[in-house]
């Protein structure tokens, strides 16, 4: 699959070389990391975490939920599609790509990418090279969001897919890299401005989430910081508060996926959605 890299300034081919990829058309040069290239300097701030093991059935229900969606679009895809996962991390989603034809990219270069790029910085592909592009929990990482979505916007096949998933209601974190929040109006919004058809655009609601996460802010982040008293006290109110929950959550039901006009909540925990070129 590494023909697919081309130099982003020509888009010739790279001679390979032991410790670099050199363009012979421009002189472009490319180093290479544990045998990867690498087009753009990991910043120095950039979030590097440690691998965790996701699945259908782990994480938060979240994250769950785009499992699911991610399986549904990739399993509608033609065998030989050519897919790209942009800002990939460790690939958390790699094994519903199993035996596709995949290329994973992300700022930093982790073991499990084929190259470490910043998309809305430098495009080493031709345009017009993927069936499918997934962006999965990575939107919201991107300050300059609008070069990102031309860039993918080149990068698909006519009548390609977008496959994104992107938070709402969910806390900051992988600071200082957590830029953005969008609602369903701006999503569609955003689409339609950069050349896209909202093929599909749907959130995932789960109240109990809500509750789950305030009691988490709750107990490792407020109390910890009490006078010892009161440290206490809001330990114990904070144990019934959840047992209260318990009980909620048969009666609420599990988190759903709706079509935002349907939804009663209108607080989503995030969206999930499908552009065409």
């Amino acid at each position: 699959m590494n023909e697919l890299i081309v130099c982003p300034t020509c888009k010739g081919d790279f001679v390979k070389e032991e410790t670099r990829w050199r363009c012979p058309r421009d002189g472009y040069e490319v180093p290479l990391y544990e045998g990867k290239p690498v087009f753009t300097e990991m910043p120095q701030t950039a979030h590097v975490y440690e691998k965790i093991e996701r699945g259908p059935d782990a994480g938060t229900p979240w994250r769950q939920a785009n499992w699911k969606f991610l399986q549904e679009q990739i399993s509608g895809l033609d065998k030989e599609a050519l897919i790209l996962d942009v800002g990939a991390g460790h690939g958390d989603f790699a094994a519903i790509f199993r035996g596709r034809n995949y290329l994973a990219v992300d700022i930093v270069p982790y073991p499990e990418v084929d190259l470490a790029c910043d998309l809305a910085v430098c495009v080493p592909f031709k345009e017009n090279t993927f069936d499918a592009l997934a962006l999965m929990n990575v939107l919201e990482h991107v300050y300059h969001f609008h070069e990102l979505l031309d860039a993918l916007h080149s990068l698909l096949k006519p009548g390609g897919s977008l496959i994104i998933a992107v938070p709402f209601m969910i806390k900051v974190h992988q600071a200082p890299f957590d830029f953005q929040r969008y609602t369903h109006y701006s999503l569609e919004e955003m689409a339609r401005q950069h050349g896209f058809e909202v093929a599909l655009l749907e959130g995932y609601y789960d109240p109990i989430f809500f509750l789950g996460e305030a009691t988490r802010n709750l107990r490792f982040w407020v109390l910890p910081k009490l006078p010892r008293l009161a440290r206490w006290a809001g330990r114990g109110i904070l144990i019934l508060i959840e047992g209260l929950v318990n009980l909620l959550k048969p009666l609420i039901g599990k988190g759903c996926v709706q079509t935002p006009a349907a939804a009663k909540n209108p607080a989503a925990i995030g969206y999930q959605l499908v552009l065409k070129k």
